[in-house]
């Protein structure tokens, strides 16, 4: 019961949070990145949409992401890496 009203909680202000952003961008899929969206996974995925649905004209897909937080410091290693590839084996570089 303690975990579903956490659950529920965290669900609430993480859906007033992304409602602000769907507003606006209309992304049509929020993705719950790092620890949080690894921690609560589907089911925190599945309260998420639920209660923007409900915030929102917009429909929104919510999922949860499954890299932790070391998502952004693996992209930026790949972006970086794409780059220094680009710079360094482009015709005419």
């Amino acid at each position: 019961a303690d975990g579903d009203a956490f659950l529920d909680a965290l669900a609430d202000r993480v859906a007033l949070g992304a409602a602000a952003v769907v507003s606006v961008l209309d992304p049509g899929c929020v993705v719950l990145a790092g620890e949080v969206g690894h921690a609560g996974g589907e089911e925190l995925a599945s309260r998420v949409e639920e209660r923007l649905a409900r915030l929102s004209p917009l429909p929104t897909e919510v999922r949860a992401g499954a890299l932790g937080g070391a998502a952004v410091l693996r992209g930026a290693l790949v972006a970086a890496r794409e780059a220094a590839q680009d710079a360094l084996f482009a015709p005419g570089g």
